[in-house]
């Protein structure tokens, strides 16, 4: 049995699922399985893992959906470590995997490990990395990923195996509650500033469809709050609050939640004030 599962749950995609196995097969690290669980269409992708060593490819009897495929990818995994890899994405480096690997050798207490990231766009890219101010926030109290996913994409993250599963009533939030969920449990983790993966950013992919839906967001967020038993909060109430205001929802929206109509309307009241004053060019 490989010591690290490196699950694919595919997408149609089938340059980036070439570009992110090339990028495996160049790594220095060598005790791995790939594993693709299939939810196109079409069989590009069959074809594509075909006489590949060392590649397990399942096609799915009908599409799961985005968190339903990163499920079955990690049901098909039998190694000790679980990296999950998403077809727009890829290793940076050669070194990549052993260094993930290394973070979970050197902190057994931990059921998860991240990295920084490189984020390429077509005609720029830039790093992003969790900062120590917001590790220590989710060292404090996982529950503070709520106010924004500080850790980042799925590629960006190694955790042992059985740890959890997605929560497939989510689309946007998925990942965010993923690692609520596995600190939960267990609030140890390690990281690396170090871009170990490089994240393809476009405009077909679920996150752009994602963030300016206004039911996606306001269902998410609140469905979390709710489920982490957040109301009693006052940052995360102001997190969600926000939510609402920015998607202008009315105050039936945020009922639900246990915000008061004079806090509702308090809030948007403030905000508008603010973007008043952004208008008028007043700072501070």
């Amino acid at each position: 049995m490989a010591k690290v599962s490196i699950g694919i749950p595919a997408y149609h995609g089938e340059e980036g699922v070439r570009r992110l196995l090339k990028s495996i097969e160049q790594q220095k690290y060598k005790d791995y399985e790939v594993v693709i669980t299939d939810d196109s269409e079409g069989d590009e992708i069959g074809r594509l893992a075909e006489g590949r060593q060392g590649v397990r490819y399942y096609k799915n009897a009908s599409r799961l959906g985005a968190a339903g495929n990163w499920n079955e990818v990690m049901r098909r995994c039998s190694g000790e470590y679980m990296k999950i890899m998403h077809h727009d994405d890829w290793f940076t480096a050669p070194d990549s995997l052993g260094e993930f690997v290394r973070m979970m050798e050197e902190h057994p207490e931990a059921d998860m490990v991240f990295c920084g990231t490189r984020q390429v766009e077509t005609e720029k890219s830039y790093e992003r990395f969790t900062d120590p101010e917001d590790a220590e926030l989710i060292r404090k109290d996982y529950r503070n990923l709520y106010l924004g996913n500080t850790i980042g994409a799925p590629s960006a993250v190694m955790h042992r195996r059985g740890v959890g599963e997605y929560d497939e009533s989510l689309t946007w939030l998925v990942d965010m509650e993923f690692y609520m969920n596995i600190l939960r449990r267990n609030p140890r983790f390690a990281y690396t500033e170090k871009p170990l993966v490089s994240i393809g950013i476009s405009g077909s992919q679920l996150t752009e469809d994602c963030i300016g839906n206004r039911e996606i967001n306001i269902t998410e967020y609140g469905y979390i709050y709710k489920k982490y038993g957040l109301e009693g909060e006052k940052k995360y109430k102001e997190k969600l609050m926000q939510v609402l205001m920015d998607y202008n929802a009315a105050y039936s929206d945020a009922v639900d939640f246990g915000i008061t109509k004079t806090e509702y309307l308090t809030g948007k009241a403030g905000k508008l004030a603010e973007k008043v004053k952004w208008k008028m060019g007043i700072r501070g």
